[in-house]
């Protein structure tokens, strides 16, 4: 009798759009934050177990999901090739504006009000930007100051008229062990991954960073893309500020303060090209919740909580000296190579 060989079938390969995504996801630099969240995440669950109970759950979730909103909003000018210095300044002035106009206004008035607030204020920053070819960062450190001088006009000092009832709403729980601001951050982030991966506006923010000049030559308009784009950015800002005044139940003209810093740490941290054109959706909330975590860890073995801003200010370092120092090393390496031969 002749031997039979058996043939293992080779594993499925996977589909177009799985592998698609991989690929999308590595352009955008969405791996490394992925694995740093996967690891981020055991290591704070063998240091702190009780992250798994319901109150630690939805307190980190409220730590967690403003900021990824306002970062979100960051990411979305690095993707045209800015950085908006007032994105701080914007969530004072959103939040403040929420807290106390929830008491003349119905709830759904409040939030429409602190929405447009943060649209008109990336109006600005767009229009003096597309229009007037003024850079992005000089820009936004001026109307910085701005929109922090509103924000104490209108509150100068930590108040509002939040109910218990905004806190459900925004910082409670959809059901137990799901927290709602999570729900509201998951709804936002898969609009925007909609928007900007499958419309062709949403194609133009990434031509406008990659390559304003090709997408002028293709003509289409890169300027209202710029203005578009700071508008929608301020809107996300906004929600982010909402939820905020939400979870803390009061309104704060410094409540954006630690925003700035920490939103760029987060892009930074994300993968993002800060030169335009890259980023990515999941990769910014993940880095976001990476850098959450990195607070709640230090609040809890009570470390003062300044320590999160030199953090945040080492990932931007690390983020932009690490590519130079592997890129020096390279070149050396292929110059001895060339030496040696």
């Amino acid at each position: 009798m002749s031997p039979t060989t058996t043939t293992i079938p080779a594993p499925p390969q996977p589909v177009g759009a799985v592998r698609s995504g991989v690929r999308r996801m590595k352009y955008d630099g969405a791996i490394a934050p992925v694995l740093a969240f996967v690891v981020f995440f055991g290591v704070y669950l063998a240091i702190n177990p009780g992250l798994l109970t319901r109150f630690q759950l939805q307190s980190a979730a409220n730590l967690i999901a403003p900021l990824a909103l306002i970062a979100l909003g960051q990411l979305l000018i690095v993707l045209i090739g800015g950085i908006d210095i007032s994105i701080g300044a914007i969530t004072s002035l959103c939040n403040v504006v929420f807290a106390t106009q929830i008491a003349n206004l119905s709830g759904p008035g409040a939030l429409l009000m602190c929405i447009a607030t943060g649209v008109l204020c990336g109006a600005l920053n767009g229009a003096l930007v597309a229009y007037a070819n003024l850079p992005a960062i000089a820009v936004t450190l001026a109307t910085a100051f701005i929109f922090a001088a509103l924000a104490r006009q209108i509150l100068d000092r930590p108040g509002g008229a939040l109910s218990e009832e905004i806190y459900l709403i925004t910082s409670g729980e959809l059901v137990p062990f799901v927290p709602i601001s999570v729900v509201w951050l998951a709804l936002i982030a898969v609009a925007l991954w909609f928007f900007l991966q499958r419309t062709a506006f949403g194609r133009q923010v990434y031509g406008v960073g990659s390559g304003r000049q090709a997408v002028q030559s293709a003509g289409l308009k890169p300027r209202l893309t710029i203005l578009v784009t700071f508008m929608i950015s301020g809107g996300l800002v906004a929600l982010g500020s909402i939820l905020l005044a939400g979870s803390t139940l009061t309104g704060d003209p410094r409540s954006g303060d630690p925003y700035l810093l920490n939103s760029i740490a987060v892009v930074a941290l994300s993968g993002a090209a800060f030169a335009g054109g890259r980023g990515s959706i999941l990769g910014t909330v993940l880095a976001a919740a990476v850098l959450g975590m990195v607070g709640n860890l230090l609040f809890f073995a009570g470390i003062n909580s300044y320590w999160q801003y030199v953090i945040s200010a080492l990932i931007i370092l690390a983020v932009v000296v690490i590519p130079r120092l592997v890129g020096f090393a390279v070149r050396t390496s292929t110059l001895r190579r060339k030496h040696d031969e």
